[in-house]
């Protein structure tokens, strides 16, 4: 479990772009609404800790953009394949033992969906990611690889399910994990969605437009450190639960926001020779860091999203 949730807040995006194409195997020729599979979020999230009487806070901006490149569901197996751009700042305020206070990492993630029936699909994904503090020119130890292959199936309108076998080279090793995933109308107010075990949220629809809900998730980022701190890398998890409220603006728009407290958090650098190997995921915890914050505290995060 402990080595699931190690990963899991850096694959969240992957798995956002799975979960979102499970339908396309269920569309019928005549269908007259265009499905939505594009779309912009910017969220912001906010943590203000306070640590042996000092004040830290760690601001992280957020900005999602993903569109279709080829779509054909007009065929016996309907098949998307889906691009775009993710860029993640990590800010400190506040902090005074780390060489950089500003990281930063750009994404860009592909996905490749094939409806194998109207109830069945597999889906080939990966990322590519560039993070660090941006103090020199990116090389190629800078570059953070995501590869996975997902098979989702929808048994009915209200109900899917999938598991993601991933693999993953980052800054502390390379990791194989399978993953699963629930998105449940669990009736006309209730529904569930989940990332297991990193993410989820039960949420109760008040109108048409607002619902309101439960929500634990993991929030996790690495960068590399490029001042004097070189040969390092900066390690964030947040492991949070609270409560969750979306508000329906239109029928493209959407904010979201959630207030919540960590029951975990951890904020460390490693030197870049702390890498695990690909078997020994219980040496995750075995890192010794050289600075680190470990105290909870509230989390604020809010987001606005289009879809197109």
């Amino acid at each position: 479990m402990k080595r699931n949730l190690f990963l899991m807040g850096m694959l969240l995006p992957v798995f956002s772009y799975c979960q979102s194409v499970d339908s396309t195997g269920t569309r019928k020729k005549l269908t007259t609404t265009a499905p939505l599979f594009g779309g912009v979020t910017v969220t912001n999230i906010v943590a203000p800790v306070s640590t042996n009487g000092d004040a830290l806070t760690m601001q992280q901006p957020i900005v999602d953009v993903g569109f279709p490149v080829f779509k054909n569901f007009s065929a016996p197996h309907p098949i998307l394949i889906k691009t775009g751009v993710r860029y993640q700042g990590l800010f400190l305020s506040g902090e005074q033992h780390i060489s950089s206070n500003g990281f930063q990492s750009i994404a860009i993630p592909l996905l490749i969906n094939y409806s194998l029936s109207r109830f069945t699909s597999i889906s080939f994904v990966g990322l590519a990611t560039v993070a660090s503090d941006l103090k020199r020119n990116i090389g190629a130890e800078d570059i953070l690889y995501t590869a996975g292959i997902r098979i989702g199936f929808r048994p009915g309108k209200s109900f899917k399910y999938g598991v993601t076998l991933i693999y993953t080279s980052n800054y502390s090793g390379k990791f194989l994990l399978p993953l699963p995933d629930i998105d449940w109308t669990i009736s006309s107010r209730l529904s569930l969605t989940g990332i297991i075990p990193a993410r989820a949220s039960l949420k109760y629809k008040l109108s048409k437009i607002q619902s309101l809900g439960i929500t634990a998730s993991l929030n996790g980022s690495m960068y590399r450190l490029n001042g004097d701190d070189k040969d390092q890398y900066i390690h964030l998890r947040q492991n949070s639960a609270g409560l969750i409220y979306d508000f329906k603006l239109s029928q493209r728009w959407k904010l979201n926001l959630i207030a919540g407290h960590t029951f975990s958090q951890r904020l460390e650098t490693f030197n870049m020779d702390q890498k695990v190997p690909f078997e020994g995921f219980g040496k995750l915890n075995n890192r010794v860091a050289n600075v680190y914050y470990r105290q909870n505290s509230f989390i604020f995060h809010g987001g606005i999203s289009y879809e197109f």
